[in-house]
């Protein structure tokens, strides 16, 4: 049977021996297990900041490892009835929400290192919470994927009865799933045709096959109002800013009814209406799925005499306010993100895969850049909440329409200081500073920004690096410094400071970091992201993480190519020549103050850490869908180009036990999506050594998984 080939993949010869014992009646095993792993989980989970360690996380890992692989079978459908797989829904949200109050509880708990003693102890205990936090945040996300997983494989099923289908909306209202909402979403049109879902983790320009060919996939049925109205139900409960692309479609499709329109338009507002967009932008990807006048328009062409009772009221009340949003823009002090809101002062932290992360002591690093949101007003006359932030590139600061901003990243969280004053005085300060000169600095100092702190900020020069930003505007108002970053940071120990020389590069005195915001206990945790799982992030994560590791250990010693090597001499003859450097700086997009020979180096790097990283990311992505494909022979027929199905038998080629396993049925998609990343990161990690390392230079160091092992054939 099949089912015993994947519970003797997994290893749970529980469920085999469970069978041949015929306790069919007995409670299922999988329930048993992932409840018990998931007591184990919160046993493990340290309550106080002295408790955090290294051995707590071993048995949190071994714990979360066990959740997520019992959850993927607590999740698996195939042949299952209905009521079997409503329950299995119920199982993962309810497993999920559990993890994510446990995570809320140790994000809470943050704000306990600030009063504790200043020794190494303490310095474990900060390691090991920052370890515990990125386990929850990792296990939260990858719950979730999960979901996504099952949910694609039960629509398809429940949709075909109306009471099944409506059972499975109560649960997912019931758990506020963002998931449900998300994939739902896409149905309001088609409640009856249910065409298989993308994960909304996959959110980056790189396309994969399969979204190539489902891009444009047309929509079929007819809008059922009862169960639309359901639908947008769920959307309000478990509002998220990517329901807003599907929704936008089932207004412009031109089948909604005119109750329905005015409802999807006030789900609209409710998922968090983006602002217009800022004058003289001109990037697509900067422009929101619908702006405040195109949603005012389609509620205008609604007549009123086609609406039925309390619809008239409600669309007049949303024509005023859409009206004003248009002509005034935010107007009250705060912006919806969905289920919160934004207020001028708010930081911004965000994470993406980065080498930073590993540079200081206080490490994993749980944020890589940050933000401070700002009410703007353009030339237009409109006014904006806005994020403003200090990029590595660029010569000025620049201000983003803050939802627009929140699209670059899939973890990120605000904090806010609880004086409103302080925070005022923040957004004040965050304002002024747009459009100011910047300059990155490749130092990484903070004290360039001190004196700054007495005078108004118009017209100033801001020469500091993203986490300065945040310590400027805190200077700005009347709160300590230990308000905002009560713990102090340092470099990361071994060779990571001599390596960084050698780019020019080096860690000041008084580093702050993105991550040492979160142990304050001052500011309040108002809003976060949901976590997301994506395969593409974990490869480059890992990757990423192995080049801080080995820069400990090892020296560094990159190769670059013709044109970084042309470039790094090109910056050296800048020295004695000012146009020169002013042309190098311009085509850079750098201050022309910055030492362009280190800018030059440091570049050289990330540029080719990221190709490295970002290749293989992609190519585990197009690997997975290329196995899942099909036959080659019906692509050409299900809209597959040339190019992909050439690709695609390639890759098939490459990973030729595997597409045997995933033809035959004896492998599961979360096998499947294991032994690719595992196969592109040790892939990228051994392209990395050659790239970037002498071997053999450790001095006796070890860099835990940094051996540089060959990628073996999963």
């Amino acid at each position: 049977m099949r089912a015993e080939r994947i519970y003797r993949a997994l290893g749970l010869g529980l469920l085999l021996a469970l069978g041949a014992a015929g306790q069919a009646r007995a409670a299922d095993p999988r329930d048993t297990a992932l409840e018990g792993w998931l007591a184990e989980l919160e046993r493990a989970l340290p309550r106080d900041a002295q408790s955090f360690s290294p051995e707590a996380n071993e048995q949190l890992a071994k714990a979360a490892s066990a959740i997520e692989q019992w959850a993927a079978l607590a999740g698996w459908v195939e042949n299952a009835n209905s009521t079997q797989t409503l329950v299995a829904v119920r199982r993962l949200l309810s497993a999920k929400s559990r993890v994510d109050r446990l995570l809320d509880a140790t994000l809470e708990g943050r704000r306990q290192f600030a009063a504790l003693d200043r020794n190494s102890l303490e310095r474990d205990a900060l390691r090991a919470y920052l370890t515990t936090t990125n386990q929850l945040i990792d296990l939260s996300g990858r719950l979730r994927y999960l979901q996504v997983d099952l949910l694609n494989s039960a629509l398809p099923q429940l949709s075909r009865q109306p009471g099944d289908f409506a059972r499975l909306l109560d649960l997912l209202i019931a758990q506020r799933s963002t998931v449900g909402a998300y994939l739902l979403s896409q149905q309001l049109l088609q409640p009856a045709a249910l065409p298989q879902a993308q994960p909304p983790e996959q959110s980056r320009e790189r396309r994969t096959l399969r979204q190539r060919i489902t891009a444009n996939r047309p929509i079929i049925g007819q809008p059922n109002p009862a169960v639309s109205d359901r639908l947008l139900e769920l959307a309000r409960v478990a509002p998220d800013a990517a329901l807003l692309p599907q929704l936008v479609d089932a207004l412009d499709d031109g089948r909604l009814s005119p109750d329905m329109t005015i409802a999807v338009a006030e789900t609209i507002r409710r998922v968090g209406l983006p602002q217009e967009p800022r004058p003289g932008t001109t990037d697509e990807s900067e422009l929101p799925p619908i702006t405040p006048r195109e949603l005012y328009d389609y509620v205008s062409r609604v007549p009123e005499s086609r609406l039925s009772g309390p619809w008239r009221g409600r669309r007049r009340e949303l024509l005023a306010w859409l009206g004003k949003f248009v002509r005034e823009g935010v107007t009250e002090g705060r912006y919806s993100l969905g289920s919160f809101e934004v207020q001028p002062g708010d930081w911004l932290l965000m994470r993406n895969p980065s080498p930073y992360n590993l540079f200081t002591d206080l490490s994993p690093g749980l944020f890589t850049h940050v933000g401070v949101v700002a009410l703007e007003r353009g030339s237009d006359g409109v006014q904006r909440m806005v994020l403003v932030d200090l990029p590595e590139r660029g010569s000025s600061i620049p201000a983003t329409n803050v939802e627009t901003y929140l699209m670059r990243t899939l973890h990120y969280c605000f904090l806010r200081h609880p004086d409103p004053q302080v925070a005022a005085a923040m957004g004040r300060a965050a304002a002024e500073a747009i459009g100011n000169e910047s300059q990155f600095d490749l130092n990484f100092r903070t004290d360039r920004v001190t004196a700054l702190a007495a005078d108004s900020l118009k017209g100033q020069k801001v020469h500091t690096y993203c986490a300065g930003l945040l310590l400027l505007c805190a200077l700005k108002s009347s709160a300590p410094r230990d308000d905002f970053f009560p713990i102090a940071e340092f470099p990361a120990g071994g060779r990571t400071t001599a390596n960084l020389a050698q780019l020019g590069l080096s860690i000041g005195d008084n580093f702050i970091s993105p991550t040492g915001a979160m142990f304050s206990q001052k500011l309040q945790l108002v809003g976060r992201r949901e976590p997301m799982y994506d395969p593409r992030r974990e490869v480059e994560e890992a990757i990423f993480d192995h080049f801080a590791q080995l820069l400990a250990v090892q020296t560094l010693a990159p190769s670059t190519n013709l044109f970084q090597a042309l470039r790094l001499k090109m910056a050296e003859a800048a020295k004695e020549n000012a146009l020169l450097a002013q042309a190098l700086a311009k085509a850079a997009q750098v201050n022309a103050e910055t030492d362009l020979v280190s800018a030059a180096k440091a570049a050289a790097v990330v540029e080719t850490l990221d190709e490295i990283a970002y290749s293989c990311s992609g190519d585990c992505l197009d690997a997975r869908d290329s196995l899942r494909a099909g036959p080659l022979e019906a692509m050409a027929s299900a809209g597959y180009e040339a190019e992909d199905i050439a690709a695609a038998r390639a890759y098939r080629q490459r990973h030729a036990e595997l597409y045997q396993k995933i033809s035959g049925r004896t492998i599961t998609p979360r096998r499947l999506r294991i032994s690719l990343v595992d196969y592109y990161i040790a892939l990228g990690k051994k392209e990395l050594e050659r790239r970037f390392f002498r071997q053999g230079e450790a001095d006796g160091a070890s860099a835990g998984d940094a051996s540089g092992e060959q990628p073996t054939q999963p």
